[in-house]
Formats: C-alpha cells, structure tokens, sequence
C-alpha cells in the first residue's frame, strides 16, 4: 500500500506528465488544409510540393493537402494576370509529378472540357477539349460539336484530374446557350473546323481558370517548342482516354513538308493540304490523339511563361505515327471571324489580346 505521502507524489507526477503532453501535442496538433491556406507554408524553406514523393502519405487524408499548425481563417486571393496566356510553370499547390507529359494542377488555365450534360463528365463521354478567350466563350473545333443541340453540352474549366474532386481549387462547370459553327465547315474534309461555344454563365476567374492569347499582328512565337494539351488517348496502339490533363511539346511544321509527310500515308499522292490547316509535330508517340479534338495548340511567345494559341487539335493519320505530323487549324486565318462574333455580342475583345 501507498502512503499519504507517496500517493500525493503520485497524483502531481501523473498532472505534470499529462500537463506536458497536453502542451507539447497542442505544439504540434494541425489541421489538414490546401497549401495556400497555411500560414506557416514555406515551399522555398522546406521543399513542400516541390518533392516527387515516391509513397502514399496518409497524414491528411488529401493528397494535395499539408498538415498546418496554423491555418488561415480566409483564403488569400491569388490574383491571376490581367493579361491572357500566363502558364502557371510550376502549377498550383503540391508539384503532382515529375512525368513531362503530365500537366501541373493549373498550369494550363484556359484548357477547358466539353461534355454531354446528361451525365457527369466522369461517365459521360467526353466530347472534346477547348480553350477559354472570354468568361463567357470557348474556342473549340467544330467538328465536336458541329452535330450537337446546346442544351445539350456543358463545359467544364479549371478541371485537372476527372476522377478526382479534392483538387486545390474546385472545378466550374457552366451550360451552353449557343454554338457556332464556321459558315464554311465541311463534314467529311473538316475544312474550316473552328467553333465558338457562349455559355449561359460566365465563369469566375481563379488561379486555376484563365484564357489563352489568339494570334494578331505580327507576334514571334517559338516554333520549336509548341504544346498541344488534353484528355485524350495517348499515342500509342492502344492508348486510353487520359483521367488527367496532359501535354506534349511538338514543333511547328511547314506546309510542303506536311503534305509531303501526309502523301506518303493512306491519303495518297494526289492530297492536298487545305489552307484552313496548319501541321506540328511528326515524332514517333509525339502527338495529339482522340479526345483531344478541339483542344489548344499554344507555342511560346518572347515573354517568359506566356503563350499563344496558333492551332486547333483537328485530325491526323494515326497517333503519333514516326514523321507523320498532326493537323491543326491554322488560327491566325480565324481571328476576324473570332472577333466578328464577340463585338455581335458585346463580348470584350481585350481578353485573348496579346
């Protein structure tokens, strides 16, 4: 048995000890938040999203999240550029992969979805790509949409990952209240296949949804390291449709090497490469593919980190077939249809102005 004196040492013994675990836990209790809402958040002093992490850390049940002593009450309001074109180099939030051909979480802000409405985009097929040039217009080819009543097709922006919803920053999904398509369209040729897509809504601006610049003046762009992005299957056999944004860096193509390229394939040696068209590409598993129709091509411009969109995923023969470039619609030919359409509508222009 305990004496008196004994059992007193006992009982403060045991409230020093559970007093010190209270204190230094609380030290380092946190809560699981994105990292923009982290006070303490200090990617240049720990390394924090820059790392390939190589396991699953199951400290806060999102992956995107970081385990913060002290949260932000509020969201600090990442102001994105006035100015269209601005790649987020790095993305948004955690560096998700070191994969080359894996889009950052919002690097590519304007790249959007066009889906069927009449189901989730997770089950619905998914109809093309697009890109965004007004908060409230999406460029797009027409040959996904040529055929399509706007009640029924939805556009989704700021979207990384279909399978996933616990992103940095949500999604945006808005209607389509009209579709227009280039007068001078052609089914079976897909001459002219250019699309505008007015939505009912105009979306926010995020850090993760922003527009793409369209060609205009005399802009030097650098043709050697173009990008064309998307959900599509990949340039392979038996590639699949892709559950995560994804890119390839292709160069631009003159216009008698491409139809050279193109008369060696099924097309024969009579074909002749329509002037709505322009080419990029022609490296083996190199190249856009299906799903990725209607999807930006966007080269370099002298400003670090900005782009401008020159092409239109269109069609080609095969997937990334060796010297066998992809078609792209020649933008710059579309630009005073672009902007004809916008000022109808009273539609600001500045947007997608370099």
């Amino acid at each position: 048995m305990f004496s008196f004196k004994q059992f007193l040492f006992l009982i403060s013994f045991k409230f020093a000890i559970s007093s010190y675990f209270d204190e230094n836990i609380s030290e380092i209790q946190c809560k699981c938040v994105p990292p923009h809402l982290c006070a303490d958040h200090d990617e240049a002093a720990n390394g924090q999203g820059l790392l390939d992490i190589r396991f699953e850390d199951d400290s806060c049940p999102n992956h995107f999240d970081v385990c913060c002593e002290t949260p932000l009450e509020t969201s600090p309001k990442p102001l994105p550029s006035k100015k269209c074109g601005f790649a987020n180099s790095q993305g948004i939030g955690p560096r998700i992969t070191s994969d080359s051909e894996v889009v950052q979480f919002g690097e590519l802000p304007w790249t959007v979805l066009v889906f069927v409405t009449s189901q989730t985009v997770e089950k619905a097929p998914l109809i093309c790509g697009g890109s965004l040039i007004h908060p409230q217009v999406v460029l797009t080819a027409g040959h996904c949409v040529s055929t399509t009543s706007s009640d029924t097709v939805k556009v989704r922006a700021g979207e990384w990952n279909i399978k996933r919803t616990d992103e940095p920053y949500p999604h945006q999904d808005e209607f389509v209240k009209e579709i227009l398509v280039h007068p001078q369209y052609k089914t079976g040729t897909l001459w002219n296949d250019i699309a505008l897509l007015v939505l009912n809504q105009a979306f926010v601006v995020k850090a993760n949804i922003g527009f793409i610049c369209l060609p205009g003046g005399k802009l030097k762009v650098d043709e050697k390291r173009c990008v064309a992005s998307g959900w599509g299957r990949k340039a392979t056999a038996r590639g699949r449709l892709s559950a995560v944004l994804k890119k390839v860096t292709v160069p631009l193509v003159g216009r008698n090497k491409c139809q050279k390229a193109l008369r060696g394939t099924k097309l024969g040696k009579a074909f002749r490469l329509h002037k709505s068209f322009m080419c990029a590409g022609g490296e083996k598993n190199r190249d856009a593919c299906k799903g990725d129709g209607g999807s930006p091509l966007i080269c370099p411009l002298e400003e670090e980190g900005r782009f401008v969109q020159v092409g239109i995923v269109s069609w080609g023969i095969g997937c990334g077939g060796n010297k066998t470039p992809g078609v792209y619609v020649n933008l710059p030919m579309y630009t005073n249809w672009v902007d004809r359409h916008m000022k109808e509508r009273n539609f600001s222009t500045s947007y997608y102005k370099v």
